[in-house]
């Protein structure tokens, strides 16, 4: 399965130039130990970062150019010119689209255009329910694998829809993001599943309590102390009951 944490990979060079704090180093090396796709990634950016510290650095009081620079530069200056030349050219025409008959003309293919919209659209406009499958925001819900919270330990889907009462929300002030758990009861013990939201201003943030419908990537965290299956990234929110 497919490693989907690419907040962690944005960190790697940071993490080979010790610009990162403590606390997201653990986390990265952690993550590392037990996710073999992610050190293959890593062990390439090492080797790229080992390879360019040996470059020598170039001054620009260097007076020595190689002659490649020349036509480097000449081949620059004729990519500048060319898109001078389109840029002109379409001020050129922006310029005749401005004209009043122009102006008239755009009109009346936008009011065509809205009465085919209209009348394609119909069946949803009057309330007809006969139409596609329905959609979460962007998002097509045929794409993801529906499932109990109980059969996430049996599941090989990678995208899954699953549903449950939220408990535990925290939020991961310097990761960006927010963490919840998903179980089949609201309150007491059972199975659950840890959902995790990258960009939680993106979407609904879940009350505790609440029964919500995610959408998202299934995944297993194997690392010691926690070894529950997740789904990271959360790509959409539906809410059922507050």
């Amino acid at each position: 399965m497919s490693c989907w944490r690419f907040d962690l990979r944005r960190k790697f060079v940071p993490y080979l130039e010790g610009a990162i704090p403590p606390r997201a180093t653990k986390r990265l090396e952690r993550h590392l130990a037990g996710c073999e796709e992610c050190r293959t990634v890593f062990v390439k950016v090492r080797d790229g970062h080992q390879s360019a510290q040996q470059l020598r650095r170039l001054s620009r009081e260097d007076a020595h150019r190689p002659p490649e620079c020349e036509a480097i530069r000449a081949d620059i200056g004729a990519r500048i010119t060319s898109r001078r030349k389109w840029a002109q050219a379409w001020e050129n025409r922006l310029v005749m689209l401005t004209t009043p008959r122009t102006v008239k003309a755009l009109a009346g293919l936008v009011l065509v255009l809205a009465v085919l919209l209209v009348v394609s659209n119909r069946n949803v406009l009057i309330g007809e329910r006969n139409g596609p499958a329905p959609k979460s925001g962007a998002l097509d819900v045929r794409d993801f694998h529906p499932l109990r919270i109980p059969e996430i330990r049996t599941n090989t889907r990678a995208r899954i829809a699953t549903e449950g009462y939220v408990r535990d929300v925290r939020v991961d002030k310097e990761e960006g993001t927010l963490h919840f758990k998903l179980s089949e009861i609201p309150h007491g013990p059972g199975p659950f599943i840890v959902c995790e939201i990258m960009n939680p201003f993106a979407m609904i943030r879940p009350q505790e309590g609440s029964r919500v419908r995610v959408y998202g990537v299934a995944r297993y965290d194997a690392q010691p102390g926690r070894e529950w299956h997740e789904v990271n990234p959360v790509f959409d929110i539906y809410v059922l009951k507050r």
